[in-house]
C-alpha cells in the first residue's frame, strides 16, 4: 500500500494523546468499569480511519495464524477462523468504500500468540473486544453527528464481533455466552487507540513489522469457507428491497472475484469434492442456482456438473439472481 494511502500513525496517536486519553496496557483497559462523560471528540474521517486500521490488524492476525500457526487447530476451527477473516476483510472494505485510509499497513503481534492456543485465545478476546467496544462508540458518534445509516451499519459490525468474541473464547476452553451486554469501554472510538499502539508501534513481548497480506492473499486462503455477504445499511437497496425489479434475462456468465483460483465443487455445497478450479480471469456460462443448508447460493456450471459459490464470482454478463433453481 503506497504511502498517499496512509496517513500517519504519530499523528493520529499524538492527536489522541492529545485529546486527554492515558496510555494504558490491556490488564489496566479491560478493568473499566463506567464511561466518563465526554464530549463527541471524533469526526467522521478520523472514525473510519480508525476503523479501517482495526480491521486490517485483524485480517493479519487471522491470516497469520491460519499460514503461519503451530497451533493444532481442528478442522472446524480452521474454517471457523477463515470465517473471521472473510467478515474482516469485508468490513475493510466497506470502510475503503466510505473513503477510509489505514494509519498503515505493517503492524506487530505478541510473541508466540501462534504457538499456544490458551494466549491466541486471550489475545483474540482482548482484540476483538476492543473492536466491538469501539465500534459501539462509532455508534453513538455516527448518532450523534446525524448519520443514522452509518450509526446502523457500524451496529452491524459489531455484531459479528462479538460472534468472533464468542467463538474465540470457545476456541480457548472458555464459556462463549459470558456477559448480557456487549462493554461499551469507549465513549469516543480515538478511545481505544491506546489498546492497539503495540500493533502499531511495537512494545515489550511484540516482533514484526508483518504486513497486511492483501485482498487477493486472503481471498486465495478462504477459497469457498468464508461468510455469507449481507447488505450494510448504507446500501440504497436495503431500504427498496419491497420495491426492487430484477431482469428477467437468465442468461449469465461469471468470473472471480479477484486474482486468485476458485474452487468448483461436484454439487452445491462444502461437503461435495473439488473437482477443479475456476482460473482467475477465466469466463464461463452458469445454467442453474441452488441454495445450501448455511444460506448461501451456488451456481452451476453450464459445461457439467460442477457447482462455484455465487459469493466468490461475480456475474460477467446477464442476471444470475434470475437462474432457475435446481433441485440436488
Amino acid at each position: 500500500m503506497s504511502s498517499q494511502n496512509q496517513v500517519s500513525r504519530r499523528t493520529v496517536l499524538k492527536g489522541v494523546m492529545a485529546g486527554g486519553a492515558s496510555l494504558l496496557t490491556f490488564n489496566q483497559l479491560f478493568n473499566y468499569s463506567e464511561l466518563s462523560a465526554q464530549n463527541n471528540q471524533d469526526d467522521v474521517e478520523t472514525i473510519v480511519n480508525l476503523a479501517v486500521t482495526a480491521e486490517m490488524i485483524a485480517c493479519t492476525h487471522y491470516y497469520r495464524v491460519l499460514t503461519e500457526s503451530n497451533i493444532a487447530l481442528a478442522p472446524n476451527e480452521i474454517e471457523m477462523l477463515k470465517g473471521f477473516l472473510d467478515a474482516e476483510l469485508q468490513h475493510l472494505e466497506l470502510l475503503y468504500l466510505n473513503k477510509a485510509k489505514p494509519v498503515t499497513d505493517k503492524f506487530y503481534l505478541p510473541v508466540d500468540v501462534y504457538n499456544d492456543r490458551e494466549q491466541f485465545s486471550q489475545i483474540t478476546e482482548q482484540l476483538e473486544t476492543t473492536f466491538i467496544a469501539a465500534y459501539l462508540a462509532a455508534t453513538r458518534q455516527f448518532a450523534q453527528l446525524g448519520l443514522p445509516l452509518l450509526a446502523a451499519t457500524s451496529a452491524q459490525v459489531s455484531a459479528v464481533e462479538q460472534e468472533h468474541l464468542a467463538l474465540v473464547r470457545g476456541i480457548g476452553g472458555r464459556r462463549p455466552n459470558n456477559v448480557a451486554l456487549a462493554r461499551a469501554l469507549f465513549f469516543n472510538i480515538s478511545e481505544a487507540v491506546p489498546a492497539l499502539q503495540p500493533f502499531l508501534e511495537s512494545s515489550q513481548d511484540y516482533q514484526g513489522p508483518f504486513a497486511f497480506p492483501g485482498a487477493d492473499a486472503i481471498r486465495q486462503l478462504i477459497g469457498d469457507v468464508g461468510v455469507l455477504p449481507v447488505a450494510p445499511f448504507t446500501d440504497p437497496t436495503v431500504a427498496n428491497t419491497a420495491n426492487s425489479t430484477t431482469s428477467t434475462n437468465a442468461a449469465c456468465t461469471i468470473v472471480a472475484n479477484g486474482n486468485y483460483n476458485c474452487n468448483l465443487r461436484f454439487g452445491p455445497g462444502l461437503s461435495f469434492d473439488i473437482v477443479g478450479r475456476l482460473n482467475a480471469g477465466d469466463t464461463v456460462a452458469v445454467n442453474g442456482q441452488s441454495l445450501d443448508k448455511d444460506g448461501f447460493v451456488w451456481w452451476r456450471i453450464s459445461s457439467g456438473d460442477k457447482w462455484v459459490r455465487s459469493d466468490i464470482v461475480h456475474a460477467a454478463s446477464g442476471d444470475c439472481s434470475q437462474l432457475p433453481t435446481l433441485k440436488t
